[in-house]
């Protein structure tokens, strides 16, 4: 069985973060990541990185270092878009992810989920995810969310319960394959 790799949560996330690529199959994202359980995919490797978003997406990939060079990559990481008042932010951080990405990867599919959040976000929260999701189903190799009946949250209406992690986890192997 495998684990997620655990990045540590800091406040210096653009300098102290890195990502060395050691599988074929890549899933990179936010905190909801290690809410992963452990996987028996030997091609996959899944890093999360607390707090992250599309920013500190094309940091850590620009930098990235590789044994194997992947050919599908997953960025998970829009959730923490959330609170941003101008969508376009967002965009160009995705944009920038993308670039980062395909010149480190040339050779990469790269997938980017639509963001699966909960109902129960404040309002602005949820415009400005849908916003960002609209740009990634418009202009992005995206993944589709899962069946709503089988997504939920904690009580910070962020954090995914254990059985959408699996549920997402299963969803996404599917993407890969």
């Amino acid at each position: 069985m495998r684990m997620v790799t655990r990045h540590v949560s800091t406040m210096r996330k653009m300098k102290e973060w890195g990502l060395n690529v050691r599988r074929k199959n890549l899933i990179i994202g936010d905190s909801n990541l290690c809410r992963f359980p452990a996987f028996r995919e030997q091609h996959l490797q899944i890093d999360c990185y607390p707090g992250a978003n599309f920013r500190h997406a094309g940091a850590i990939i620009s930098k990235a270092t590789c044994t194997t060079q992947p050919e599908k990559i997953i960025l998970a990481f829009g959730l923490n878009h959330r609170s941003q008042r101008l969508p376009p932010t967002s965009v160009k951080q995705l944009q920038a992810a993308l670039r980062a990405t395909k010149l480190r990867f040339p050779d990469a599919r790269v997938m980017v989920p639509i963001i699966n959040f909960s109902p129960s976000l404040p309002q602005q929260e949820r415009f400005a995810l849908q916003a960002l999701n609209r740009y990634i189903f418009e202009n992005c190799e995206s993944i589709e969310t899962i069946q709503r009946d089988k997504f939920s949250t904690g009580p910070d209406n962020v954090h995914w319960s254990k059985e959408t992690a699996r549920a997402i986890l299963s969803h996404w192997c599917e993407a890969l394959n």
